[in-house]
């Protein structure tokens, strides 16, 4: 599992675009968690190709990302409190 959590400078019409394009590539590969935090379980291979798209938009001077790889079994990393509801990814998921 990567958490990936972004800071993107929307002082102009670029940092906008590259937020709105920064949140529509994390969207295509995991599930967002918070406004700028995105969770993904991706294979080596996804994971680099969704990597190498965000870190190809950002401004290095003017935005922030983070990207943490968690090891551990989720359960043992992760808690979650109040009403969002992530996805199994360990299961058979519909998403419609």
């Amino acid at each position: 599992m990567y958490v990936l959590a972004y800071d993107i400078s929307t002082e102009n019409a670029k940092g906008r675009r590259r937020l709105r394009k920064v949140a529509e590539i994390c969207e295509n590969y995991g599930q967002r968690v918070q406004k700028s935090v995105f969770e993904f379980q991706l294979d080596d291979k996804k994971f680099l190709m969704m990597r190498n798209e965000v870190l190809e938009l950002m401004n290095k001077k003017k935005d922030n990302i983070r990207i943490y790889k968690i090891i551990a079994p989720k359960d043992n990393y992760v808690e979650e409190h109040g009403n969002f509801k992530s996805v199994d990814y360990d299961n058979d998921t519909l998403l419609i």
